[in-house]
């Protein structure tokens, strides 16, 4: 399955999921415990995480965060901008531009800092697993803005 998921009768180690009737039991790679989805018809009732080993709820939730192995190798076009996900007409209200970009450009150079300081993959995997896969380039990011309507309160570009 894409990201490195397999399908499992039940969940224990991350990359894992099970359906099981309205139960979906995921365990993303960043969660130290799986989640727990009970759905009612099209309609989640609850999300909660659970202790593997127990099957005992651990704590309720009202969302929850997949995080896709970043060591399989996805490819360059299934990355997604959040920006082309939103609907077109939604605005975004930017209150410093330049901010925006700045911050943009700081978090992907700490990226790469992380990717350098890993040491199960040799450095060049790291580098293109981080810079070329795992993160949209702030120029991508502007791109995707600029197909946007946009309000600038200050700092326009």
């Amino acid at each position: 399955m894409e990201y490195g998921s397999e399908r499992a009768d039940f969940v224990f180690e991350p990359g894992q999921f099970s359906i099981r009737g309205g139960i979906v039991d995921l365990f993303s790679f960043g969660n130290e415990w799986p989640y727990r989805i009970e759905l009612f018809d099209d309609e989640v009732e609850t999300i909660r995480t659970f202790d593997p080993i127990t099957q005992l709820s651990q704590k309720n939730l009202s969302s929850l965060s997949i995080v896709p192995n970043l060591s399989t190798r996805f490819r360059e076009d299934q990355k997604v901008s959040l920006f082309r996900i939103l609907p077109e007409n939604t605005i975004f209200w930017i209150k410093d531009f330049q901010f925006m970009l700045d911050r943009l450009q700081y978090c992907f150079e700490r990226a790469e800092q992380f990717a350098g300081k890993l040491t199960a993959l040799d450095a060049s995997e790291l580098r293109e697993i981080f810079r070329d896969r795992a993160f949209l380039y702030p120029g991508e990011v502007t791109d995707d803005i600029a197909n946007h309507p946009q309000v600038f309160l200050e700092g326009k570009p």
